[in-house]
């Protein structure tokens, strides 16, 4: 079986916990979290050995893996610590909010020789692996466009978030839409041109963007377009609004996450969350196949889809896209 570690036991971390349960081939060796209550509960949920600090659980356990699913600007000394101890890694998206610390995350991990998935979890993401098919086969030809939207309401950042002042609709959404981006293309990325708006959220004590807007040129002369915000109204259908459009010479593509085809309406009208609904017990939303398939890594010495390099250029594009908007210029990537 083999070993997992987990730091960070928020809703992400449970998701992590309950698929290596599921998987059959891998167990939750130890939690980490510094909350102290939240470590009592999933500690016997999950019965496991509980850690309020990371540092402690690598000192005290034997892991074959870690999942490091802390907020976004705090990657780095789990990631590098776990790589120079020769433990396994998949870290959530984004890589780092840091470049520099990108750099050396990067660096520590080949260093230790570990398999690193980066937590690009789209990638498994039903639609959007359709897609990435029908590009493969050629039926649209090259690509000359794609054009992305990603929302959230609100809630995100006012409720769900406790960190949403340390981060941006940059950071949280576009990483995203961009790694998507990259993926469906294969064409390097080279300059970004980015604005963005600071007001609602300024108005309510959270200091950062409520949207950005950006424009990214590859080596092909090809564009791309990403739009991102976080101040939806909560009474949207969903608590995410996500679409994408791949423009090919030949042919076209529309993916519509906002409509999952089942709506309700009783009290209120609403979209029913359909993908990653449990099959006969078992998960299968995109998190817990992107988990899957890190185990599955392991398992056969196969190298992830989503890779520490692929992590660091992620990194390198929304790091340019904010000093674009702090600057007004187009930023080299």
């Amino acid at each position: 079986m083999i070993k997992f570690g987990i730091i960070g036991m928020g809703t992400r971390g449970q998701i992590y916990a309950d698929t290596i349960k599921q998987s059959g081939t891998a167990e939750v060796a130890a939690i980490t979290d510094i909350n102290e209550e939240s470590l009592e509960v999933n500690m016997e949920k999950y019965n496991t050995n509980g850690y309020t600090k990371f540092g402690k659980m690598f000192e005290k356990e034997k892991l074959d893996a870690v999942i490091v699913a802390t907020p976004d600007f705090l990657h780095k000394d789990p990631v590098v610590i776990a790589a120079e101890k020769g433990i396994h890694v998949m870290v959530e998206k984004p890589f780092s909010t840091d470049l520099k610390e990108a750099t050396e995350m990067v660096e520590a991990i080949k260093r230790g020789g570990v398999k690193c998935l980066v937590g690009f979890e789209n990638r498994w993401n039903s639609p959007f692996v359709a897609a990435k098919e029908t590009v493969d086969n050629g039926d649209l030809g090259e690509i000359v466009t794609l054009n992305s939207r990603l929302n959230d309401t609100i809630y995100v950042p006012t409720k769900m978030l406790k960190w949403s002042l340390n981060s941006t609709p940059g950071w949280f959404l576009l990483s995203h839409s961009i790694d998507l981006a990259c993926w469906l293309k294969n064409v390097k990325p080279i300059r970004v041109f980015s604005v963005g708006t600071r007001k609602k959220l300024v108005s309510m004590g959270i200091d950062t963007y409520d949207s950005i807007q950006a424009t990214v040129a590859f080596s092909d002369n090809t564009h791309a377009t990403f739009t991102s915000s976080w101040i939806l109204p909560e009474t949207m259908p969903l608590l995410y609004d996500f679409k994408y459009e791949i423009i090919g010479e030949n042919g076209s593509l529309y993916v519509d996450l906002h409509d999952q085809m089942v709506k309700k309406a009783t009290g209120r009208f609403e979209h029913v969350h359909t993908l990653g609904t449990q099959i006969n017990g078992k998960l299968t939303s995109a998190p817990s196949q992107m988990l899957l398939s890190f185990i599955d890594n392991i398992r056969y010495g196969t190298d992830p889809i989503a890779g520490p390099e692929d992590g660091l250029l992620n990194t390198k594009i929304v790091n340019a896209l904010h000093k674009s908007i702090e600057e007004g210029e187009i930023q080299e990537i």
